[in-house]
C-alpha cells in the first residue's frame, strides 16, 4: 500500500519546489519553478531517474488539457 507526501518551500533564490514521495515505493517526484521554466525530476530509490525542463506555458496547457 502506497501512502503520499506531499511538500512546498520557496527556496532562497526564490523558486518554487513542490515535491510529492511515495513512501512505500521509495519514489519521489518533484517539480521546481524557475522563471518562466518548469522542471520535473523523478527519484526512485534515491537516484535520478529522468529529468525533464520545459516552459511554464506547456505545463499549463497541460493541465488544461488534463482537466477538461
Amino acid at each position: 500500500m502506497s501512502y503520499f507526501d506531499y511538500k512546498t518551500k520557496t527556496k532562497k533564490d526564490g523558486s518554487s519546489l513542490i515535491t510529492v514521495r511515495d513512501i512505500g515505493e521509495n519514489a519521489l517526484l518533484e517539480f521546481e519553478e524557475k522563471g518562466s521554466d518548469i522542471s520535473i525530476i523523478i527519484r526512485w530509490q534515491n537516484e535520478k531517474t529522468a529529468g525533464f525542463k520545459f516552459p511554464k506555458d506547456l505545463f499549463l496547457k497541460v493541465y488544461k488539457d488534463i482537466n477538461e
